[in-house]
Parts: structure tokens; C-alpha cells; sequence
């Protein structure tokens, strides 16, 4: 496995920035504020909710859901976890809860950091990746998933690669767990994330002993192995003519290297060393080869490229071994590929010689290396010790041993591909490489020589001679190295071998009884072999294990002649405190040593625990109730699941209790009860009773009446001692749903916090019937719907499914027609009904389906020419009786709101004593806000969070904003982060952070023009560490700028995947290009030190949403007199002309433009400026008049009558100096 430098761009989060908030009137001092930014994500999960993510300042992320079916109830929670020293955040929708205590569910499709990682967010994928296991033969019901693509059936495996588009995610769901809160219909086993696995990157031939093997005749000949890896250039001297038998799995159409890695691992394996007269030989020179390009030219690819792959080696070309330099992340061997591993193995006889990975720490080994039946291999140095990059064990979950072996791995030179730029390159035909990948080829090599020379032996049985010959490695312990380095000499001359390779014991508290295992010796030979035997157990930190902890059953055996013997390990629980210990049983005898892996795992202090839940009812609730249970340790926010009919094992301790039942009950007002137990501590057996008979209503409401659309929230937080929050959050609708919770009488913790809230805006859409008895209707727009405002009684009629047939039957016209289309009518089938009944007359439609059809926009062909609205709730059916009965209704919508309330009510510590909250205006902040620049069919999402409990708190998701026009927004007083987004999430988001005090009013101005570069604040890295925007250390100077900050210095970054905004980003030291690369604004690495330096930096944007700033370019030139780390001297030129709402200038006239220079590193000083001005798009430019100013300078231009104006500047400061450029820098209407 490879340890690849990390791309900058990777490594930049976001920023916290000053952002333009004043007082409204004179009497009302400025509140500090700051802002975060970052890129801007959104993530279709597999319920087809909808999680917008960004990076906070603190390295932390902020997540908010969009429900997939805009229903009146939503809960999820939010949670860290960190393996190897990184941190990822998940977000699971409750609904998924049942499903994931099931362990029918992969936790890792609601790893939002992970998805986005790995190229799953919506920007870069449309569809949800998934590996969809079935019990034996099952996979051809596969085709039966609503809503899915199946792309491929893996039969041996029971495992189908399946394609969930996320525009129909709801609609599989739906389909999905129809099945019951706990099962997965349609007969699927479990459901897994297709995730990415990649390379396992980071004198050798010699340290493994296979020039001994050599001598005694075994090269490998006759052996296949398969390598699954990027490929090879079988042009090569060193593998020309190897390859026997090759097979593409990633879509390229052939096996060609345009990586690097798969060339030298195969090279490792069985190169003959040719190009080098033979200095860099593989391990077994003579063996055939079968290439399996699996990873693409990226080094990435898949999970079911993968399997297809192993499959292929182990099935159809009947590798003896497969080498697999690539791996995921650290499991506990239960992921897909690893059980693969496992299902291959025992069906084919084939050896898995797998990588251990790159992680460095102790549990950190990957899959598929945490299979059961791989040989997992750790990386060693020539000198000896260690890799510091090589993962080590103990496995995942129960302790095992892993890696078994190691072979080295470091600074590794073997073949290097044709036109590729792997490592550290030697020559034109070899490159030096570290990793774990190097040292797997090592152990396959070393397989196949045994392969040759015992035809007949079995993969435990090649496994087991390798593992029990490998030479100890200094004092590094069995989980860090194995049971040592691979020593081929030994090997083949091996006089006796032992089974299994490895034993491993887990010892489940309270645990009393024995546990006994049993390793085999056979002895091949003539004569009887005695052997003294010797275990020896230490815990992790090499201490030595208790005494009496494992005892053998004999000190020593005779293995007969050409027959077996056997010891019995004992194993027997000692300390009743969790811990992993970890040695060998090392057999001595007749000139041979053989070491047996062995490991202990003893669980520490465990007691049961089980719930009982009271519905509000008073009936106990069951499974079928759905209701989730989330057990959290305060010492180290570690989350447990609990089943109400199931129990859980804890340790002792200090726990917070979280969960929800949601509360559906047929013609009612849909409801959602959280409940918590803010700390419990777990001593012995315990059943936690929550009587939700109790619960209060949350009712939250202003002296505004017309604002009683949007949401009202409750959210329970935990902050362990690591400081990293977990969340559950339940959101009703204002008008649709209820909102309950409960708390257990008489409890609170410092570690616990509840909140409510709520965002009130004025509704969208207010639908009445207006029968007998008035009722409002919950609707929704369909997608790309005209959305122009109505103000109508109309009669209604029923239109049965909207097709030609059915509407030949009513009279539509002057009509709201209520339509059911049925499952399978389309999209686009579904926009020409709604054009039928346009033309028929007809003056609204309402959607009624028990289909789950995405929010999302639908790229249709023909939208929807009527208002049209879906159906929410429990109201779609009853609406429908209604309109046969052709009974008048009430429609009125409106675009955008003229109120906006974001209220929050944090309770730290415990639960509150009152859920009623009802607010004056005049006590909240008001902030007259302005949204410059949004047309009407893309006006912006608002969403807003306050600091609090630790963390930000608040109704999460975003709503519509107004589009260019003004509103005065209220807000509960305290410290609020925002954030604008549109027109398009891939213009980024515009974010804020405003302290607000009661009774004050403040203004503030989102998007206005010039969009253009800016430097406030910082930006951080995966690991929460703050730097400048534009800044330098010892090897990069990075200047990755938020290009479209607005005129108010809101920072907006540029589109990090390039599909709208292009560019490069050149650096120049006295003269001489030092570095270059191909994205606007990333990091280069510096060639040399210099005295004198220019940064040159462009962007593009081209897309229909975006009219102004379409291109900017700077040049920065500044002084750099000693090696520095910290911020760039950068100036930026930011302007501020007083365009009106829809970001337009008057033309036709002078205008006047108030410019500021400020510096990233400290404060304005700039001394000189120089603008001109283009009314061409740059093709010419024209001299601007510049003037001091109190606050910067004055700029005057001369408008044209319509188009725009171009903004090209220069402003130096001593040394430092700028030239910004920005081509349609604001528009004249």
C-alpha cells in the first residue's frame, strides 16, 4: 500500500472569516463577527435524505438533512468516529436505526466525511453504490429492488453490485424496508456500501531468503499467481512474457499500468530482473502470472471490481496464490471483501496474500488483510525494524492477530512502468517504492515457491509454513509484526510444519471456564522429531501476560515419522479487565524452530442491559414500533445500539441514553417523541424503563401570526471528554406534526444538553378545503413545477391517474385536478399529463402517489407548465375523496417569505422544565437582510445554527430565502453561524458569524457584487489545525483563496471538482517558474528558497447561474527575505459599488466605487492604486479616476447604457504588490 503525498486541495476545509454585519441605527455598536467557510457538500444517502455538509474551523463538520419525502417528521443523529487517527462524521436517519442494530445494514453508507472522500456526494455521483448480499442463489431476485440498477450478479459470492439512483433513493428505500422496521424485503441479506479501495502504498529479495530457495531448485515454475492491482506493462524486460492469463475489471479494456504500482508488485512477485542484469529479481522468477487490473490508473476502483476480480483469480484462471497490494479501511473482518476472502479460500484452495495497510497504528489493519483466511502482511525496514507507516494489530473487534507475517516493505526497488511516475524513480526502468503493497509481492513470491515444491498442500498448510518459519523481527510484539520477517531458507528446508498458522481466543466476561485450543505438528520425515515447546504472551505494551493466562498441555512432543502430534493451549480468564495479548508458541527440535501465532483477547467488566419503553398510549412499545436507543460513554463517546427486544453488553461507566419512536397513528397529525436519560451508570445488570405517558409537548411560537410555517425542533447533544459532540435531532413540521419529549425525572450531567428550536416563515403553499369543515392540506411543489404565485378558490375534481383516458371522463377545466399516477409512469410522463391538463383547462394539479419520488430537480424535457403540487402526508388520500366529491378549495402560494424567526432554547446540562416557548419581536434581534443578485426561479437556501451546548444548535437544512429583495430577519439573541447557498450548490456557499443582542437591529448583505478574491479569517486541515488562506512551510506555498467572497466578505471558494470553474496556479521565484498546477488557487511545492516571488492565479466560471465575475486573474508579488512559515504578504482589492437588489449598476452615467486593499497578514497599508476599466469584456480598458477615501480609496467609472464593467487593478504596499483582474465584475441594468 502506498503512503501518497496527500493533494493540498484535500487538506483545506474552511475558514473563519469577518463578515460585513453593522448596526442599523447609531445607538447599536457592531457585534464581532466571524464566518466559516469550505467547500460545500451535498450527500444523497440511501434513505434519499438529502445531508448538506461543511467543514467547520474546528475541523469538525456541520450537517443538516433535507428529507427525501418533505415529510412532517424527521430524526436523525449525528456522530464521530475515529480509527487510525482520523475522524469521520456520521449522519443516520432513525428510520435506519433498526436496520443497523440488525447488522443487516453497512454503517459506513452514512459516513458523510467518507462518501465524500470517496467521490459520493451528488456533485460527482448520481447514483448510491451498493453490494447487496442475498443467502445462497438468491442474487437473481436482485432485479426485483424498486428502483435500482442492478449492474452485475457476483453468484459465487451471493453478493449483487447494485446502482441506487439517488433522484428514486426514496423509492428504494420505501421498497427496501417494506420488509418491517428490522428487515430488508424482497429476501436481501444485508446491504453494503460499494466502497473505494485503493493501492497500499508507502537488498529485499535477498533478506527474505530467496536465493536459498533458489539454490535448492524452486523459482516459482509452474505456479500462477494473480496479481489484482492497477495493471502491468508487460512491456518490461523484467515481465515480458509472464503474463498468462489478464482480465480488466475497472472499464478501461485492457491491463495496461498507467499507475505504476501493479507494474512493480508483479515485478516483486516474479520479475526476472532483466532491465538490471538481474540485480532486482523477484522472489520467484519462474512463476506465471495473471494480471487482474482491478484499480484504475488512479490507483482507485470499487469494492465489486474487486470481487469480480478475486473471483475471477480463484475461480476461472485457479491461482494457487493472489497477491492484493490495496485494502480499505480497518474492519473487524466482517466487511464484504474480507468475507470474500474467506468464501473464495475455502471453495477454491487458493491462498490470499494481502496487504495490512499503511495506518501505523495499533488496530489499524484493513480489509480485506482482516480476513479470517488472508495471509496479512506487515511492512519491515532493510535494517530490521519496523515500517512506521505499517498497520498492526490487534484486528478489529475481537483482538485477533494481524498481520502474520512481515516481509520488507520500505524503499523497494523493482520495475517501473513505462511513463509513470510511481516513488522515487532509479533509472528509466526502475523506481524505489514504500508500503505494505511492496511487502505483500514478497509473501506471494515466497507462496509460490512453496506451491512448487509441495503441489499437493492446501492454503491453510502454505500459510501455516510460512508463518511458522518467519524469523522474529528485534522485540517488535506478534500484532506489530507477526510472527516475523519471511524466511524463505527456512521454509523450504522446514523439517516440520505446525496448523493452524495462528490461534486466537476472545474471552467473553464473565468468563470462567477454559478455553482450549489445539495446534497440529507434522513431521514428514523419516525419523521421529522431538520438539520442547515454549508460549510466550505479552499484553500490547510488551509487559508479560498474567501468569497462568494460557498453559500448554505438554512442555514437549515426539511428532512420529511421516504422522502428527498435538498440544493443547489453555486458555483461562486471569484479570477480569479487557486487554489483547498477543506471542508465539515457538517448537524447537532437530535443528528447526517453528513459531505459531497466538492470541488472547479478554473482555473486561461487562453487564446487560435492556430497555422497556411506554408508547404514550401506555402500551409497551415493541421492534415494530421503530423505536431507535442509542447508549453513549461519556468517557469516550463510544455509541451503542439497543434493540427493544435484544441485549446489550456494557462496560461499566458513566452513559447518556438518546432515542425517539415515531408516532404514526392513521388520520392523525403525524408525531415524534424523543426521550433521553441525560447520565446512568452502568454497575451491573440494568434495564433502562422510559414512560413517554410523560412527555411534554414542544410548542414554539411568535406574536406574528402569518409566520407559522417551517419546523420546530428538539435535539439532545452529548459531549464526551474527546470533545467531539454527538446529536440526535428530531424536526416536525410546524403545521403538520407534533413534537413530544421526555426526559427522566430528576437528572442531569455536565455531559448533556437538550435544545429546542425552530425556523417560522411565512408557508409557501397554503392548500384548504372548504367543505363542511375547513382543513388545511399539506403540499409540497413538484419538481420543476411553475411556481408563479396563486391566489384561487377553484372547484376541485379527481382525475383518476392524469393519463388521456382518465381525463376524457371530467370536466377539468377552471379546475384544481387532483391526479394518482401510479408507480411506473415517468418523470417526463407524469410533466406531459400536467401539460394535457393545462390544455384541457385546467388550473392546478395536486399529485397524490404512494410512490416516494425525489425532491430533486428531474432534467425533463417538457416541466410541469401548471402549479403543481404533491400531496403530503396523511392527507393525499383524504384529499382525494374530497375532490370526487368536485368540493371547493383555497390555494394560495407565495415566493419567499417576508418573516423569517430562527429561535433556539438551549437547556445545558438538563432537560428543561418548560417546552413552551412563545417569543415577542421586539425581544428578539432584528437584522434587515439583503440577498443581492438570486432570479426568481433560483432564489437562495437559507439555514442558520446557534452556538450553544458545545456545538451549533438549531433547526439544521436549509429553506427558501427571498430572491433579490430585502427582508428583516429575527433572531433568538447569541452567536449564530449562516449560510447562503445558490443559485447552484456548486457555486458554493456564502457563510457568516454574527453575535446578535436582544432589542438591537442590524443590517447585513448577502451576494453582492464584486465577487472577487479575499483573505479574512482561516482555513484548517483534516486535523482542525488553523492556517492563513495564502500561506507557506517548508515545502508549499498554497494559496487557496475563497475566489468569489462577496462585497460584504462573505468567503465563497471556488467549485473544488472543476466541472465549472477552471484555472491554474503558477509560482515564480527571482524570475525562475518554481511551481506550477492546474487548478486556480492549490498548493505548489517549492523548488529552492528565493528572495523575491510572484504568484500568478487564475479562475473561470462558466455556467448559465453565473453572470458576473466570469474570470478573474491576480498576480501577487512580494518579499520573502527568510525561510518563513506562516502568511502569504497578500493584498486584495475588493470593491463595493452600490448596486441595487438584483445586483445591477445604473447606466449610462459616472459611478463611483468605494475600494479597499487589505492584506492577509495584518493591516491595510497598501500605499498606491491604479484602476482601469473595460466595458468590452477586457478587449480594451480605459483609465479610472481614483481618490482617497476615509476607508480606502474612491474609484470612479463611466457606466455604459447596458452590459458590464471589468475591474482591472494594481495596489503595492513596498515589496508586496497585486494586479487583480476581474473580466464582469458587476452588470448595468
Amino acid at each position: 500500500m502506498n503512503r501518497r503525498t496527500r493533494g493540498l486541495a484535500g487538506l483545506l476545509a474552511l475558514a473563519v472569516t469577518s463578515t460585513a454585519l453593522t448596526a442599523a441605527t447609531p445607538a447599536t455598536a457592531a457585534p464581532h463577527t466571524t464566518g466559516t467557510t469550505g467547500p460545500a457538500h451535498q450527500v444523497t444517502l440511501i434513505t434519499g435524505d438529502r445531508v448538506q455538509a461543511r467543514q467547520r474551523a474546528d475541523g469538525d463538520w456541520n450537517l443538516s438533512v433535507e428529507p427525501a419525502q418533505g415529510g412532517a417528521t424527521l430524526s436523525y443523529r449525528q456522530f464521530p468516529v475515529t480509527r487510525a487517527g482520523r475522524t469521520d462524521w456520521y449522519l443516520v436517519p432513525r428510520q435506519a436505526d433498526p436496520l443497523l442494530a440488525e447488522g443487516v445494514l453497512d454503517r459506513e453508507l452514512f459516513n458523510i466525511t467518507g462518501l465524500i472522500r470517496q467521490g459520493y456526494d451528488d456533485a460527482r455521483q448520481d447514483t448510491v453504490p451498493l453490494l447487496v448480499e442475498y443467502p445462497e442463489g438468491g442474487t437473481r431476485r436482485a432485479a426485483e429492488l424498486r428502483g435500482a440498477r442492478v449492474q452485475r450478479e457476483l453468484s459465487s459470492l451471493n453478493v449483487a453490485v447494485v446502482a441506487e439512483p439517488k433522484a428514486e433513493a426514496a423509492e428504494f428505500w420505501r421498497g427496501l424496508t417494506e420488509g418491517g422496521p428490522a428487515r430488508l424485503a424482497g429476501g436481501v441479506r444485508r446491504i453494503w456500501l460499494n466502497g473505494k479501495v485503493s493501492v497500499a502504498l508507502d537488498t529485499s529479495v535477498g533478506q527474505v531468503g530467496a536465493p536459498v530457495a533458489w539454490q535448492a531448485g524452486f523459482t516459482g515454475k509452474g505456479v500462477t499467481v494473480a496479481v489484482l492491482d492497477t495493471g502491468i506493462d508487460d512491456t518490461h524486460p523484467d515481465v515480458a512474457g509472464k503474463v498468462k492469463h489478464r482480465k480488466d475489471f475497472t472499464g478501461k479494456g485492457n491491463v495496461t499500468d498507467g499507475h505504476g504500482h501493479g507494474t512493480h508488485v508483479a515485478a516483486t512477485v516474479a520479475g526476472s530482473g532483466a532491465a538490471g542484469g538481474g540485480k532486482y529479481k523477484g522472489v520467484a522468477p519462474e512463476a506465471d502470472l495473471a494480471v487482474g487490473k482491478v484499480l484504475d490508473d488512479s490507483g482507485t476502483v470499487t469494492a465489486d471490481s474487486v470481487l469480480r476480480g478475486m473471483e475471477w483469480a480463484a475461480a476461472e484462471v485457479k491461482a494457487r496464490i493472489v497477491s492484493m497490494s490495496l485494502g480499505g479501511v480497518p474492519t473487524d473482518g466482517l466487511d464484504p471483501l474480507s468475507q470474500a476472502v474467506n468464501t473464495l479460500t475455502r471453495k477454491h484452495n487458493t491462498l490470499f496474500v494481502i496487504a495490512a495497510g499503511n495506518l501505523s497504528g495499533p488496530g489499524s489493519v484493513i480489509s480485506p488483510g482482516a480476513a479470517d483466511l488472508a495471509l496479512t502482511v506487515g511492512s519491515i525496514t532493510k535494517s530490521g525494524g519496523r515500517s512506521d507507516f505499517s498497520s498492526q494489530g490487534p484486528r478489529l473487534g475481537d483482538g485477533a492477530v494481524k498481520p502474520e507475517i512481515s516481509a520488507p516493505g520500505s524503499d523497494i526497488v523493482a520495475a517501473r512502468g513505462t511513463g509513470t511516475a510511481l516513488g522515487e524513480p532509479v533509472n528509466e526502468r526502475y523506481t524505489s517504492v514504500s508500503g505494505t503493497s511492496m511487502a505483500t509481492p514478497h509473501v506471494a513470491g515466497g507462496a509460490a515457491i512453496l506451491a512448487q515444491q509441495h503441489p499437493d498442500w492446501t492454503a491453510e498448510q502454505l500459510k501455516s509454513a510460512l508463518v511458522g518459519t518467519a524469523d522474529p523481527v528485534g522485540d517488535l510484539s506478534v500484532f506489530a509484526a507477526g510472527t516475523g520477517r519471511m524466511d524463505l531458507g527456512k521454509a523450504v528446508g522446514a523439517k516440520v510444519t505446525a496448523t493452524p498458522s495462528a490461534h486466537n481466543a476472545f474471552l467473553k466476561w464473565p468468563a470462567t471456564a477454559p478455553v482450549t485450543r489445539t495446534v497440529t505438528y507434522t513431521n514428514p520425515g523419516s525419523a521421529p522429531l522431538p520438539l520442547g515447546l515454549k508460549l510466550d504472551l505479552a499484553d500490547t505494551a510488551g509487559a508479560p501476560a498474567p501468569a497462568g493466562l494460557a498453559k500448554l498441555s505438554a512442555g514437549s512432543v515426539t511428532v512420529p515419522a511421516g504422522g502428527q502430534a498435538s498440544v493443547t493451549i489453555t486458555v483461562t480468564p486471569r484479570t477480569a479487565k479487557a486487554g489483547s495479548y498477543g506471542g508465539t508458541l515457538t517448537a524447537t527440535g532437530g535443528g528447526a524452530t517453528l513459531r505459531t501465532a497466538v492470541g488472547v483477547h479478554e473482555e473486561g467488566e461487562h453487564h446487560d442491559v435492556t430497555a422497556k419503553v411506554l408508547r404514550p398510549d401506555g402500551v409497551p412499545a415493541t421492534v415494530a414500533d421503530g423505536v431507535s436507543i442509542e447508549i453513549i460513554r461519556q468517557q469516550d463517546g463510544k455509541p451503542h445500539w439497543l434493540r427493544l427486544d435484544e441485549t446489550l453488553r456494557l462496560p461499566p461507566g458513566a452513559y447518556t441514553v438518546l432515542g425517539s419512536l415515531d408516532l404514526r397513528r392513521p388520520g392523525a397529525e403525524p408525531a415524534v417523541v424523543s426521550f433521553s436519560n441525560p447520565e446512568i451508570r452502568i454497575s451491573k445488570a440494568t434495564t433502562l424503563s422510559f414512560d413517554l405517558r410523560q412527555a411534554k409537548q414542544v410548542r414554539i411560537g411568535t406574536d406574528q401570526p402569518t409566520a407559522r410555517a417551517g419546523a420546530l425542533v428538539a435535539q439532545e447533544r452529548v459531549l464526551p471528554k474527546d470533545g467531539k459532540a454527538h446529536t440526535s435531532t428530531h424536526s416536525v413540521d410546524a403545521r403538520f406534526g407534533q413534537l413530544f419529549s421526555y426526559s427522566t425525572p430528576g437528572v442531569s450531567s455536565a455531559a448533556y444538553g437538550y435544545a429546542n428550536s425552530a425556523r417560522l416563515l411565512e408557508p409557501d403553499i397554503e392548500l384548504f378545503t372548504e367543505g363542511a369543515r375547513r382543513e388545511e392540506m399539506g403540499a409540497r411543489w413538484f419538481s420543476d413545477s411553475a411556481q408563479e404565485p396563486v391566489n384561487a378558490r377553484l372547484p376541485s375534481v379527481y382525475a383518476g391517474d392524469g393519463s388521456a383516458a382518465a381525463l376524457a371522463k371530467v370536466e377539468v377545466k377552471g379546475r384544481f385536478v387532483v391526479i394518482s399516477p401510479t408507480a411506473q409512469t415517468g418523470t417526463d410522463e407524469l410533466y406531459q399529463r400536467i401539460s394535457a391538463i393545462k390544455a384541457a383547462g385546467g388550473l392546478a394539479v395536486g399529485i397524490h402517489t404512494t410512490t416516494s419520488r425525489s425532491r430533486t430537480s428531474h432534467a425533463a424535457t417538457d416541466p410541469a407548465v401548471l402549479p403543481s403540487l404533491y400531496l403530503e402526508y396523511q392527507y393525499g388520500p383524504r384529499f382525494v375523496e374530497y375532490a370526487k366529491t368536485g368540493g371547493p378549495v383555497s390555494l394560495h402560494t407565495r415566493q419567499g417569505s417576508r418573516h423569517r424567526y430562527e429561535l433556539a432554547f438551549p437547556s445545558p446540562g438538563k432537560f428543561p422544565a418548560t417546552l413552551d416557548h412563545q417569543v415577542n419581536t421586539a425581544d428578539l434581534a432584528a437584522v434587515s437582510t439583503a440577498y443581492h443578485g438570486y432570479p426568481a426561479d433560483s432564489p437562495p437556501r437559507i439555514s442558520a445554527s446557534m452556538a450553544a451546548l458545545g456545538g451549533w444548535i438549531g433547526v439544521g437544512g436549509s429553506d427558501r430565502g427571498v430572491a433579490s429583495a430585502e427582508r428583516v430577519e429575527h433572531f433568538t439573541p447569541g452567536e449564530w453561524g449562516l449560510e447562503v447557498r445558490g443559485p447552484s450548490y456548486l457555486a458554493g456557499s456564502l457563510t457568516g458569524q454574527a453575535k446578535l443582542a436582544a432589542g438591537k437591529s442590524y443590517r447585513m448583505e448577502w451576494n453582492r457584487a464584486v465577487n472577487g478574491p479575499g483573505f479574512a479569517g482561516t482555513i484548517s486541515n483534516d486535523l482542525g489545525q488553523h492556517h492563513p488562506w495564502a500561506w507557506a512551510t517548508g515545502e508549499v506555498m498554497d494559496v487557496t483563496v475563497p475566489w468569489f467572497t462577496d462585497a460584504a466578505g462573505h468567503p465563497r471558494g471556488s467549485d473544488q471538482y472543476g466541472y465549472v470553474d477552471k484555472g491554474t496556479t503558477v509560482l515564480y521565484g527571482d524570475g525562475v517558474e518554481r511551481g506550477r498546477h492546474s487548478e486556480p488557487g492549490r498548493g505548489v511545492f517549492l523548488r529552492g528558497n528565493a528572495s523575491a516571488y510572484r504568484l500568478e492565479a487564475e479562475i473561470s466560471r462558466d455556467a448559465s447561474w453565473w453572470r458576473t465575475s466570469t474570470k478573474i486573474s491576480v498576480a501577487w508579488s512580494f518579499a520573502r527575505p527568510q525561510f518563513i512559515t506562516g502568511a502569504l504578504p497578500l493584498l486584495a482589492v475588493r470593491y463595493a459599488p452600490p448596486v441595487d437588489l438584483r445586483n445591477l449598476a445604473p447606466g449610462d452615467r459616472e459611478f463611483t466605487i468605494p475600494v479597499t486593499v487589505p492584506r492577509q497578514d495584518g493591516p491595510a497599508k497598501a500605499t498606491s492604486l491604479t484602476v482601469d476599466y473595460s466595458v468590452d469584456d477586457g478587449a480594451t480598458w480605459q483609465s479610472a479616476k481614483v481618490a482617497p477615501a476615509p476607508t480606502g480609496w474612491s474609484v470612479t467609472v463611466r457606466n455604459p447604457a447596458r452590459g458590464f464593467v471589468s475591474l482591472r487593478a494594481k495596489a503595492s504596499e513596498g515589496a508586496n504588490a497585486v494586479e487583480q483582474t476581474v473580466l464582469r465584475a458587476y452588470e448595468i441594468g
